[in-house]
């Protein structure tokens, strides 16, 4: 049955209530709130099972990881706008072309992967080009090479995930996530510590363990995808009417998106590797345990920000601008409700928080090094009890910024501000306050997110994206009856 665009005139519904509107958030956000918490408790339980092998083997994982995300944020940077066209297209009634979107995505992931393969060659000389000890250096190249070899999983899994974000169905992705993360937690506790009578690999097998949750997660994913009330609504079998121009259109507007996200995930590895990591292995755990905790409120706030992306996108298809933008704001004050209770709690038990994941019952990690990591780490928290409140309006904001495809110039704002605030600011401190030591990039980072986040609400309140007309950038071809095309 062929579908039309929805160009009715705005209504007076439930949608124009002033609390449906939070409501409507919250009913998003939370499955992919939980989801992204889910995923960071997975990160945090694996370091935490790293760290008890040494603090070298947690060093170099971290590092490890963060390089390897480098080529990969490039990758979900530009993937994530599969949300912005998939819930443009519910928002305007054209259901069909959801499933199409999802598959020029997939073929985009796949690509990508590929192309990255050849840094297998060079991690070598990247990780001697940072320049840490020789036993963390070893540790960061293994841990990087598994990850780089994964790559094609973990961008398959996040054009699904957007997918079903777009749909308005993230209980898939929270559901399907729980079960490949169990998975996960389960292999690295038997690989990392030698359980059932296989050989204990350390950070080898905190690696592999992740590469099967992954694997896990696309095979669900997958699944739930090419199911037949999937295919009735959203025609997901039929990968033959998926059409370059598709690929073109992820590509026109997700560019950007990607360079930001990667830019920021360099620039983050650049102030880890070489801001913090000049004071040494001490002050790089202390940052790497200081994170995981950050991650803990940063994550679910993403979260927030991919249901601004899926409502604002949504919104826009049915032509309620102006519901647009009031679901933008709701997604920003709960973003901000819940980031600002974990700053509280960061502010109250920063040392009991530090002392538990950095114990000096741990293997191979002597007392006195602990307490230094613990009196640093907690100090690195008070910096996260002011920056989180700014860092919700970053996060929201550019989410829903994506969602009407105004992808160019917070990209621009970003690469600025990273460069001359987080990085040339940090590179000031070290210089020119090196007695502060690592506490000093991280009153760069600080600015930098509050900056950061008086530019994105000005960019969106400017009302800019309004103009932008995403369903039009080339006309699409009419919708075919769901049984033809090839299935897949």
């Amino acid at each position: 049955m062929t579908e039309t665009l929805n160009n009715s005139l705005p209504n007076h519904t439930l949608d124009d209530k002033p609390f449906w509107g939070l409501g409507e958030v919250l009913k998003l956000a939370w499955p992919a709130s939980l989801s992204m918490l889910n995923g960071t408790i997975m990160m945090f339980v694996d370091g935490l099972m790293v760290a008890r092998t040494g603090p070298d083997a947690l060093a170099g994982q971290f590092m490890g990881g963060i390089v390897a995300f480098i080529p990969c944020s490039l990758g979900i940077g530009l993937l994530n706008v599969v949300n912005t066209f998939v819930s443009q297209n519910v928002g305007a009634g054209r259901r069909k072309r959801c499933g199409q979107y999802a598959w020029a995505g997939i073929v985009l992931a796949v690509g990508m992967a590929i192309l990255a393969q050849p840094l297998l060659l060079v991690a070598g000389k990247i990780f001697s080009a940072i320049g840490h000890d020789p036993n963390v250096q070893a540790i960061e190249i293994l841990y990087f090479r598994y990850m780089i070899l994964g790559l094609g999983l973990a961008l398959v899994s996040r054009v699904l995930e957007q997918f079903f974000y777009g749909i308005g169905r993230p209980n898939i992705v929270l559901a399907t996530s729980l079960v490949a993360n169990v998975v996960n937690i389960a292999a690295n506790y038997v690989l990392i510590f030698g359980k059932l009578g296989l050989p204990a690999m350390g950070v080898a097998g905190a690696a592999i363990g992740t590469l099967l949750g992954a694997a896990v997660l696309v095979l669900l994913l997958g699944a739930v995808f090419l199911s037949q009330s999937m295919h009735r609504q959203f025609a997901t079998r039929l990968a033959g009417r998926m059409k370059f121009y598709e690929c073109g259109e992820i590509l026109r507007i997700g560019w950007s998106s990607g360079v930001q996200f990667c830019n920021s995930i360099f620039s983050w590895s650049l102030f880890t590797a070489f801001m913090i990591g000049r004071f040494g292995t001490t002050h790089i755990s202390a940052t790497t345990t200081a994170v995981r905790y950050m991650s803990i409120s940063f994550m679910p706030a993403v979260g927030i920000g991919i249901a601004a992306t899926a409502l604002v996108g949504r919104y826009i298809g049915k032509g309620r601008l102006d519901l647009a933008r009031k679901r933008a704001h709701a997604a920003c004050l709960v973003a901000m409700a819940y980031m600002g209770f974990c700053a509280v709690c960061f502010f109250i038990w920063r040392y009991p928080l530090m002392e538990f994941y950095i114990s000096s019952k741990g293997v191979n990690i002597d007392p006195a090094k602990a307490a230094e990591i613990v009196e640093i780490g907690a100090t690195l928290l008070m910096f996260a009890v002011v920056f989180q409140l700014f860092d919700a309006i970053v996060i929201v904001f550019i989410g829903a910024l994506r969602g009407a495809g105004d992808t160019f110039v917070p990209m621009i704002f970003t690469i600025v501000l990273i460069w001359a605030v987080l990085v040339g600011g940090s590179f000031a401190m070290v210089c020119f306050f090196p007695e502060l030591k690592s506490y000093g990039p991280w009153i760069a980072a600080t600015a930098n997110a509050v900056i950061l986040s008086i530019l994105m609400v000005w960019r969106f309140e400017s009302g800019k994206w309004k103009k932008i007309d995403l369903l039009r950038i080339t006309p699409p071809p009419p919708d075919t009856p769901v049984d033809s095309g090839m299935e897949m």
